[in-house]
């Protein structure tokens, strides 16, 4: 469609039709706020962009895994639904790499909600004619660009386009999903409802995930409290001076659509329940890559140095424990192959400068050891997967309070249970408690290779049956320390500024000052990553709901209970020295 056209076509949604009636004077200000948004595609660019990709992305990646429901077709879902794509979003690649392997496998062209901040000359227009279109990062003061954009979104589903928008808002810098924003699933439903005769719409979860991303020095010295650096079009031409670095393969993995046909009651509790649908969508298909996969392995030896062998042997468990568990994993890691994928994944590593190769002669063996100045840019991997084992990482810790007799009936180990999905709540988004436990009582039945119903029919299981359990979850027993040590770390600087108001800008710095101390002299702390702004700033509403901390009118904090605040401190110094324990009763009695 032309410009024209589309601006015409926008004015027709109903709602801007009805604002125009009663205000006419505000035609100037949409036709502008139209130019700001609409992209001006054109199918001729996409097709120019898809054979630039071809000359230049194999020289930085090793290609794009694709993986597709067997019977998707896009030009046959087109006929029956509106069709939206909701991805996660890890880097700048992922613009390129979905519009990129859709159009190949497909065929068709996307429209991709892109950042404001990418509508820059020259490549903002570039951008637009292969199918982006651009959205404020924020305008909920203002309502007639709601209802302009609304108006946009009206019109690509009128005309059947294709529709993508990243559902967590921006790129994560932890690796972690982030929590989906709202404001563009509440647009769709609400410019849906004013289609006539309007097919169902079809939002596709879309799981992708690098091998390496170009942009992890920059997220790493965030994590660590530089100032975040204003995203620019230009950060995307960066890609292309990476060609001295190995990249691997990015993977896209499309889940089963969730239909939508309208929605019943109030719109704000369906765009949450859809959001958060789609959320759990993409966390579920999230494959295992190679990369991640030693990520997971490595970082959870504080030294990060393991020989060859051990971390084959911890890769073949994960791995026989993804298959049982119905966890995704990109087909390198098949049984038969996962040995060759998995040292080109530590190859990659190596070649970065991430890992380093230690020989000791005497010992006559090679070690491979993360450098401690990148442990936070490899964790940025093993975040990408570790929602998919926080139930074991949980179940360790059951099994060893219920083998000292901490847990002595079904209540207390269901209440152990609620209590760690407590604490972890606000890092990952968690099943609720009946799906958690059903998780757990799944794991304890693979483990044990019988059926186990119940939370008490756990309380009998024998010495023997408690340490097979533990042999097949003991590779997540330390997978989750470094989140604890950062809690810990949290509740010490709560401590240091409890006779003071403090803003959360002090308690970040008072943090990072007392986890540089922990580290050099303390006991508990051991992981480098333990320290990340983000993580430490969540920790201030995990303060905040466990009524330790009360929030002031002016936003800064004060302690309320420094009783609770001291067994806090106390509990994460217990957890963590529960995870030494377990592993010197893994080495005295498993072989």
């Amino acid at each position: 469609m032309f410009t024209d056209d589309v601006f015409n076509s926008i004015l027709k949604y109903p709602k801007l039709a009805e604002r125009l009636a009663a205000k006419p004077e505000d035609a100037a200000k949409i036709k502008k706020l139209f130019n700001e948004i609409n992209g001006e595609f054109s199918p001729t660019v996409v097709k120019s962009a898809v054979r630039i990709i071809d000359a230049t992305f194999s020289k930085l990646y090793d290609g794009v895994n694709l993986e597709t429901p067997p019977d998707m077709d896009f030009h046959k879902l087109q006929e029956k639904y509106h069709i939206v794509l909701v991805p996660n979003h890890q880097s700048h690649a992922d613009y390129i790499a979905l519009t990129y392997s859709i159009f190949k496998k497909f065929d068709v062209s996307i429209r991709v909600a892109a950042g404001i901040n990418l509508n820059v000359f020259p490549m903002g227009q570039f951008f637009g004619r292969a199918g982006a279109f651009f959205i404020r990062r924020s305008f909920t003061s203002d309502h007639l660009y709601k209802l302009t954009f609304e108006a946009y979104i009206y019109s690509l589903l009128e005309t059947n386009q294709i529709v993508e928008f990243f559902f967590e808002g921006g790129r994560t810098r932890t690796g972690k999903l982030l929590k989906p924003k709202y404001g563009l699933f509440q647009m769709l439903l609400e410019s849906h409802s004013q289609l006539k005769d309007a097919k169902p719409l079809l939002f596709i979860p879309v799981s992708i995930a690098h091998e390496h991303i170009p942009e992890e020095r920059a997220h790493a010295r965030e994590l660590g409290g530089a100032k975040k650096e204003p995203e620019k079009a230009t950060q995307l031409l960066k890609l292309f001076k990476l060609f001295n670095k190995r990249l691997g393969t990015i993977h896209i993995h499309f889940g089963n659509g969730i239909v939508v046909n309208g929605f019943e009651g109030d719109l704000k509790e369906a765009t949450q329940k859809l959001a958060f649908d789609c959320f759990r969508a993409v966390g579920r298909e999230m494959p295992i890559t190679p990369s991640s996969l030693l990520a997971l392995i490595m970082l959870d030896e504080p030294s990060g140095a393991l020989t060859w062998k051990q971390v084959e042997d911890r890769a073949h468990d994960v791995i026989d424990y993804c298959k049982a568990l119905n966890i995704p994993m990109t087909p390198s890691l098949q049984l038969e192959v996962f040995q060759d994928s998995l040292r080109s994944a530590l190859d990659m590593f190596i070649g970065n400068k991430k890992i380093e190769v230690l020989k000791r002669e005497k010992l006559n063996q090679v070690f491979y050891a993360i450098k401690s100045e990148h442990r936070v840019e490899v964790l940025f991997h093993k975040n990408m997967i570790l929602h998919h084992f926080l139930v074991p990482c949980i179940i360790n810790s059951t099994w060893f309070n219920m083998f000292n007799g901490s847990i002595k009936d079904g209540m207390q180990l269901t209440r152990f249970l609620m209590n760690k999905r407590k604490e972890l709540k606000y890092e990952f988004y968690l099943p609720d408690t009946k799906d958690m436990i059903r998780e757990a009582l799944t794991i304890i039945s693979y483990a044990l290779n019988r059926k186990v119903d119940s939370m008490e029919e756990c309380m009998k299981l024998t010495s023997q049956e408690l340490y097979q359990l533990a042999t097949k979850v003991r590779r997540f027993s330390t997978a989750i320390s470094y989140l604890y040590e950062a809690y810990y770390i949290s509740a010490l600087a709560v401590k240091y500024l409890g006779q003071e108001n403090f803003t959360q800008d002090r308690f970040v710095q008072v943090a990072k000052e007392l986890f540089q101390l922990e580290q050099e002299h303390g006991r508990v702390v051991k992981y480098p990553e333990a320290f990340a702004v983000p993580i430490i700033k969540e920790t201030l509403i995990y303060h905040l709901n466990q009524k330790v901390l009360e929030r002031n009118d002016d936003r800064t904090f004060h302690v309320i209970d420094g009783t609770k605040l001291d067994d806090l401190i106390e509990k994460f110094i217990r957890d963590l020295n529960d995870q030494v324990a377990i592993n010197l009763k893994f080495n005295k009695a498993l072989p």
